[in-house]
C-alpha cells in the first residue's frame, strides 16, 4: 500500500502499521543503539562498558579512539577477531557504521578506502553504513560556495560513488547519506539525492538533531515524503537558534521526536537508530566517562517509552 504525504500526516498522530506487525511476529519492533562516537577521545574499551551499562543491545562504531585505528580495514586479523570476542563479551551487536568519514571519496585511494570499509562491515555483519557527502560551505554558517564550485562537487560526489553503490549491492550492505549542510541537508534535498541516484543500497539516514542546527528547521515539513527512503536515523537533540552549539540529551531540546519516530514507522521504517550527541554545551574531548554514562542513559530512558508509545500501534 503506497501513502500520500496527506496521509503520513494524518496517521502520524495516529497508529503504526509496521511496528505491530513486528512484536505480532515476535520481532523486536525496534533497534536503538548508541554510538561510541561520545567515547571518541577515551579507550574503545571504555565505550563498550559505558554503553553496555547504560542498558543497551545496539552498538555503532566509529573507526578511531583516542587517535587509534579500533574499527578500520587497516586492523589485522587478530584484532578483528579480538573486537568480535570484546562485543560478545558485552553482549553488544554492531549494528551500523560510518563510512570514509577520514577520505576524499572523489580521490582515487577515497574511492579504495570506502570498498574496502565497506568490506569489514559485510564481515562483521552490519549492513548500514552512514556517509556525508560533500559540504555546501566554505565556512559555516555565513560563507557557502559559489554555485559553479559546488555544483563541480556535487558532480564529482555522484560520480565517484558509483563503484562503491555497486559494491554495496554486491556485499549486501546499505550506503545511506545523512543530512549535514550538504546534499540532504533538509528532506527536500534528501528527496533529490533519492532521484539521481536509485539503488536498493543508496539511501538516507535522518538526523533531525543537524538539519535544526545547520538549518534551523524543525520539524522538516518535508519529512513525510522522505520517509519511505530513510532506512537509519542517527539521533540527537538540538536546542538554540541555527549554528548554535548545544546538542542536550534527547528529550531536553526542540526536537519533536515522537512525531519523528510516528511518521518513519508509518512509512515502514524498521532500520537501526544510534543515539550520537549528548554532549550539550560542553566540550565533547573534557567530557569524563562517567558524565557520557549518565547521559547515554539518560537518552536511553526518555528514547524507549516514546518509542514503545510510538510502535505499540
Amino acid at each position: 500500500m503506497k501513502f500520500t504525504r496527506r496521509d503520513l500526516l494524518i496517521q502520524a498522530g495516529g497508529a503504526t502499521l509496521a511496528a505491530p506487525a513486528l512484536r505480532a511476529a515476535g520481532t523486536e519492533p525496534y533497534k536503538l543503539g548508541c554510538q561510541t562516537l561520545p567515547y571518541q577521545n577515551l579507550p574503545f574499551e571504555r565505550a563498550i562498558e559505558g554503553i553496555q551499562r547504560a542498558g543497551y543491545k545496539y552498538v555503532m562504531l566509529g573507526s578511531t579512539h583516542e587517535k587509534k585505528p579500533v574499527f578500520a580495514p587497516s586492523l589485522p586479523k587478530d584484532a578483528r577477531a579480538g573486537l568480535r570476542s570484546q562485543l560478545g563479551d558485552a553482549g553488544l551487536e554492531p549494528f551500523m557504521s560510518f563510512l570514509g568519514l577520514t577520505v576524499d571519496v572523489t580521490k582515487p585511494e577515497g574511492v579504495k578506502s570506502w570498498l574496502d570499509e565497506l568490506d569489514l562491515c559485510a564481515e562483521f555483519g552490519i549492513h548500514m553504513t552512514v556517509a556525508m557527502g560533500p559540504g555546501y560551505y566554505v565556512r559555516f554558517p555565513a560563507q557557502p560556495k559559489c554555485a559553479s564550485e559546488w555544483e563541480r562537487d556535487v558532480n564529482e560526489y555522484y560520480a565517484a560513488i558509483q563503484p562503491a553503490i555497486r559494491h554495496a549491492e554486491n556485499v549486501g550492505v546499505t550506503i545511506t547519506v545523512k543530512p549535514h549542510a550538504g546534499i540532504a541537508a533538509t528532506a527536500k534535498a534528501a528527496l533529490e539525492v533519492m532521484r539521481r541516484v536509485v539503488s536498493e543500497r543508496f539511501k538516507i539516514c535522518w538526523d533531525a538533531g543537524n538539519v535544526s542546527y545547520y538549518e534551523g528547521i524543525h520539524p522538516d515539513p518535508d519529512l513525510p515524503d522522505l520517509a519511505p527512503y530513510v532506512k537509519a536515523v542517527c539521533i540527537k537533540d538540538h536546542l538554540g537558534l541555527r549554528g548554535q552549539n548545544n546538542f542536550p540529551v534527547p528529550g531536553s531540546g526542540q526536537i519533536n521526536h515522537e512525531q519523528m519516530f510516528r511518521i518513519l514507522f508509518r512509512a515502514g521504517f524498521n532500520g537501526p537508530m544510534a543515539v550520537e550527541r549528548i554532549d550539550g554545551t560542553d566540550r565533547q574531548a573534557d567530557m569524563p566517562a562517567d558524565l557520557i554514562d549518565q547521559r547515554i542513559a539518560a537518552a536511553r530512558n526518555y528514547l524507549v517509552p516514546v518509542l514503545d508509545k510510538v510502535t505499540r500501534g
